[in-house]
């Protein structure tokens, strides 16, 4: 059962993903909320310049003070380039909220109301509409929300990816770690399971008709078993564990591959990681004749199936070479 300090240990150790994991959370949550607060900002700010525009007008109008469409005009513009935005309606459609607001005062008198009507029509009346009206300019704000947004998720997308890349590398650094401090122990499954996968590999060879039992002992290489196919030998280890085979334990097979001079066939129960595949690659390139490869698998047929066809290659390549 886990404890209390084995909770703080876990932490510790994965600070640093977690403070990842915290950043990656936190551009996806902003990615998604500041476009939108940005987008809140200019429509409160043309709120205010509407509210500001009718207000003056009405002080004006109530007053009694000459006004004129030119005058609304001017009193747009200078908002627009105070606060910096677009206002969107024009003179005349302002001076209709105008008459609304008006209109819809009770504490306004009657007759009151009646003759800011007048005006307001009055004044309307002059309103002449551009004959080559400008069309509004486009508005980037809503796209670039979108963009950002957009951005942001990939952005975070990426970041999570990487973190799960990261933790997979530190969990197989760890395997490495643990193999070269205590060897396979730690990794195989119970030793009556062992044998058992040993004996089943040991079954699958005898099948394949491989099973090279006139080879010379060599007391500095015992593998598990030796194979003869098409006149290529090759040594054979059964490895069954709990976790991945590490870069450790592969390193052992390459020392026995290369005191044994044949090829050699790492049998895996549980797969291997990604550093060791990279390491088997890494051999293959330069040892032509000592080529080593890896069989994943828990059944009897998996494991034939890799088999027949590592040795089925292994003759082609032969043949082709006697061609040749």
């Amino acid at each position: 059962m886990a404890t209390l300090t084995d909770f703080y240990n876990w932490i510790v150790k994965n600070l640093w993903n977690l403070f990842g994991l915290a950043g990656v959370v936190a551009t996806f949550y902003f990615s998604l909320t500041v476009p939108s607060y940005v987008e809140d900002i200019a429509t409160s700010k043309t709120k205010v310049v509407h509210e500001s525009l009718i207000g003056d007008i009405q002080e004006i109008l109530f007053s009694e003070k000459e006004l004129s469409i030119s005058d609304i005009e001017s009193f747009i513009k200078g908002k627009e380039l105070k606060q910096s935005v677009r206002y969107p309606y024009n003179a005349d459609e302002l001076l209709l909220q105008v008459q609304e607001r008006f209109i819809g005062n009770k504490f306004i008198p009657l007759d009151k109301r009646e003759n800011l009507l007048k005006t307001i029509t009055s004044i309307r009346s002059n309103y002449v509409p551009p004959k080559n009206e400008e069309s509004a300019p486009f508005n980037w704000l809503p796209y670039l929300s979108t963009l950002l947004s957009i951005l942001g998720v990939i952005a975070s997308l990426f970041g999570m990816k990487s973190i799960f890349n990261k933790v997979k590398l530190d969990k197989e650094v760890e395997l490495d770690l643990d193999g070269m401090i205590i060897l396979d122990e730690a990794h195989r499954s119970t030793p009556s399971g062992y044998e058992e996968y040993e004996n089943l590999v040991g079954e699958v060879l005898d099948d394949l008709g491989v099973i090279d039992t006139n080879q010379v002992q060599n007391r500095n290489v015992r593998p598990d078993f030796w194979a003869l196919s098409n006149g290529k030998r090759f040594i054979v280890e059964a490895k069954r564990y709990r976790k991945l085979l590490g870069v450790s334990s592969l390193r052992q097979f390459l020392g026995t591959v290369s005191l044994s001079g044949c090829h050699g066939i790492l049998v895996v129960s549980s797969g291997v990681t990604e550093r060791t595949k990279s390491l088997v690659k890494e051999h293959n390139k330069f040892n032509s004749t000592q080529q080593v490869h890896i069989v994943i698998g828990d059944s009897k047929n998996e494991i034939r199936s890799q088999l027949n066809q590592i040795f089925s290659e292994t003759s082609n390549k032969s043949n082709q070479s006697d061609a040749a």
